[in-house]
């Protein structure tokens, strides 16, 4: 009886993990809220998360609001560069949709779906890197293309993981209510965490 009250205990430590997930993902959401900060939020996130699968001490709160401080600017930045790109690319796919050759608007939708693949790939990698390789924002934003493309599996899966809510509440419509709850208590971070296992074996990679 005495080992199950022990701080060290395996239900605690579980426990403990579920609970640094949630004030992580609660963090993540409340700070995305302003919009622009979006960038920075999920810089300071994934540097929490990359902690945490390592079972490193980590205090959530004390590490985010400094990695958010930290990497503002940069990661501002080059999320209202992706918010710029982004919207350009949502009025190409329009616009090319009005185009009266069928041949032509074709070939236009095939270029910037093959673009639009590219720009998801290296919105994924963006802000982990900004958070782990010290760089210029335009060469951050390169390795990070790049670096998605030579890592194809685990982009593939980070990708399905990032988009999991929306996929989720499509294939399960009658529960959206259930699955937007579990992603704002929990969700978000149980992604960033699964990520951040991936991420770090790229990184590592990358580093030797």
């Amino acid at each position: 009886m005495d080992n199950l009250f022990r701080y060290d205990n395996k239900f605690f430590e579980i426990l403990g993990k579920i609970t640094d997930i949630v004030i992580l993902n609660l963090l993540c959401i409340i700070s995305c809220l302003p919009i622009v900060t979006i960038g920075v939020s999920i810089t300071a996130a994934y540097s929490v998360a990359m902690n945490m699968i390592k079972d490193e001490e980590t205090y959530i709160v004390k590490e985010f609001i400094r990695s958010f401080k930290e990497n503002f600017k940069t990661s501002t930045i080059v999320w209202t560069i992706m918010l710029i790109i982004g919207g350009v690319l949502l009025f190409d796919f329009y616009m090319s949709r009005l185009v009266l050759n069928e041949s032509i608007s074709k070939v236009l939708q095939f270029i910037f779906t093959i673009i639009s693949i590219i720009y998801t790939f290296t919105l994924t990698y963006v802000f982990p890197i900004i958070y782990k390789f010290e760089n210029t924002i335009k060469n951050t934003m390169i390795n990070s293309a790049l670096i998605s493309i030579q890592n194809l599996p685990y982009t593939v899966i980070i990708v399905i993981l990032n988009l999991s809510p929306f996929l989720l509440i499509n294939l399960f419509r009658s529960h959206w209510g259930h699955i937007i709850f579990l992603y704002t208590v929990i969700g978000f971070g149980i992604i960033i965490c699964i990520n951040s296992i991936f991420f770090d074996k790229i990184f590592n990679k990358l580093i030797k």
